[in-house]
């Protein structure tokens, strides 16, 4: 019996000593893209007469469109001040296209404005009061020739007119 004690402790050593010797497994070697050559091999001469016909590739050239330059809204604003003043109104003439703007720089109450009538309700998106809070604006874009009627709230109503030509 204790020869096979002897004999298992030897071959469990020559076991290990085997495993322990052994040389580490290469890596693996990763593949390195290649340059793909874009030029073909030159022909050497042949005395025989070839019937391949070069060809050229064309490539096109590719000239960049410049972005139009958007033309820029004329604006002009309606002010509202402290000292109970409209600046710039409350009657403006513009040309169509223009934007109105109505800005409140009253810093002591809010003003506002309120369409008179249909058609300039439909541009103020309704006849209900639009409150405009201090340093904050209000503005319409009159494209149609016409006049459009307007008067202010949250101060002495003023009766305005915007007149677009």
């Amino acid at each position: 019996m204790k020869k096979f004690f002897v004999v298992l402790a030897v071959l469990f050593i020559g076991i290990l000593f085997a495993g322990c010797t052994s040389q580490p497994a290469a890596p693996v070697a990763t593949p390195t893209p290649t340059a793909v050559p874009t030029a073909m091999p030159t022909a050497v001469p042949t005395a025989v007469a070839t019937t391949a016909v070069p060809t050229t590739i064309a490539t096109p050239i590719v000239t960049a469109t410049p972005t139009p330059t958007p033309t820029p809204v004329p604006t002009y604003t309606i002010t509202f001040t402290q000292t109970m003043q409209v600046l710039n109104g409350p009657t403006a003439y513009v040309k169509a296209g223009t934007m109105v703007i109505w800005a409140n720089q009253d810093s002591l109450k809010p003003h506002g404005i309120q369409a008179i009538g249909t058609t300039t309700g439909k541009y103020f998106g309704t006849s209900d009061i639009k409150s405009i809070p201090y340093g904050k604006t209000f503005s319409v874009t009159f494209d149609k020739a016409g006049a459009y009627d307007y008067q202010t709230v949250f101060q002495p109503a003023v009766i305005g007119k915007i007149v677009v030509t």
